[in-house]
């Protein structure tokens, strides 16, 4: 195997050996950072204080774009053989269907939302990492994190310790790395309690629809979408989504419920010294809109991308601007979504009427839906 060359900037000054980088957190984030620096000739370290690889599934939408950075490993494809594609979109308001889309008609299959678990995408990104030399430390945790405008410095939970050109901070919403560097987490927690089920299904649901409920009762969210042929997704602005279910469904099994609350928080900056934040250690929102692990993955190929060209100076402002934008349409849409007024149930209806007449209308939406 020839040896790789590496471009002037990413020598360290006094050995010209390649940078050293550590990633904290080997969740979609950080294993998409690693793919992208090793494709590249750099191969990181990174540590991941879970013991083992999850087998939660927490975010299941991948974007088509997310699938572009992941095109050259080879995990596209693989993504792509094993969702579910969403080529219907049905949206309710209690026992009314206010849209009914059949989006095959004016998408092709790449242009697809696909629907698989968090835990088959972080398998296959990190099959495609591994197979260029990354390797996952499991069992070690960040314990403490020191940097200048030169290096970083990192001790682990073993007791270890090194020094690092650049530390890519992706270990979550409550980031260790974040807080120990003081870097404030601005923003709002909500009150309300949503909550979320995996189940199997039997005959009889379409496994291409996307269906959702929306301004119910006391603003009743539900979400119900397609993961595997036979299992789904259901999320629920209430505490227990299965009990509010607004219609009765074939479940055979209940792999999984739970419930959890929602903060839309971002990070003041996302560097400090050589410290870089991406996913949710820079950001988090609403899951409404399935932008979250789509926004994460990106700010992982982005970092990459700026260490490697040297642009590491212009990534908090190019990173926050694009988050800021996401917290602001999820929580736009959380609010639409949720809303009683009378007038929010009238706009929606008037729009809803305007999309099942107009393809370009629903080209635009869907590009909306699946972009930044």
């Amino acid at each position: 195997m020839d040896t790789p060359t590496f471009p002037t900037s990413l020598k360290k000054i006094d050995d010209s050996q390649p940078m050293k980088i550590l990633i904290i957190g080997a969740g979609p984030t950080g294993l998409s950072t690693a793919l992208d620096l090793a494709q590249n000739g750099i191969v990181p370290e990174i540590v991941e204080k879970r013991t083992e690889p999850s087998a939660f599934s927490r975010a299941v939408g991948i974007m088509p774009f997310t699938r572009d950075h992941l095109k050259k490993s080879g995990a596209a494809d693989a993504i792509l053989k094993e969702g579910m594609p969403f080529r219907k979109f049905v949206i309710n308001r209690e026992s009314k269907t206010l849209l009914d889309l059949d989006l095959s008609k004016v998408l092709k299959p790449e242009e697809c939302m696909i629907g698989l678990p968090q835990n088959r995408t972080e398998s296959l990104i990190a099959e495609a990492a591994e197979a260029l030399g990354v390797t996952v430390r499991y069992g070690t945790e960040l314990t403490k994190i020191e940097t200048t405008d030169h290096t970083a410095a990192a001790t682990f939970s073993d007791g270890s310790m090194n020094s690092y050109d650049w530390v890519i901070a992706a270990d979550g919403k409550d980031s260790t790395t974040r807080t120990q560097l003081d870097i404030s987490y601005r923003g709002i927690d909500l009150p309300e309690t949503w909550s979320i089920a995996d189940v199997d299904v039997g005959e009889g649901y379409d496994p291409e629809q996307l269906r959702l409920w929306i301004q119910g009762k006391d603003g009743l969210f539900i979400l119900v979408l397609p993961i595997e042929q036979q299992r789904l997704r259901i999320v629920s602005s209430t505490a227990d989504c299965l009990e509010d279910m607004p219609i009765k469904m074939d479940i055979r099994n209940v792999r999984r419920t739970g419930t959890f609350s929602i903060s839309v928080r971002q990070a003041a900056t996302y560097k400090k010294g050589r410290v870089l934040l991406a996913g949710d250690a820079a950001h988090c929102h609403s899951p409404v809109g399935g932008r979250g692990m789509n926004l994460g993955i990106d700010d992982g190929f982005s970092v990459s991308q700026a260490i490697l060209g040297n642009t590491v100076e212009n990534y908090t402002e190019t990173r926050h601007r694009i988050g800021a934008s996401v917290l602001k349409k999820t929580e736009n849409a959380r609010k639409m979504m949720t809303s009683e007024s009378t007038v929010d149930k009238l706009l929606l209806n008037a729009a809803f009427g305007l999309l099942r007449h107009s393809e370009l209308l629903q080209r635009k939406l869907i590009k909306e839906l699946t972009t930044f």
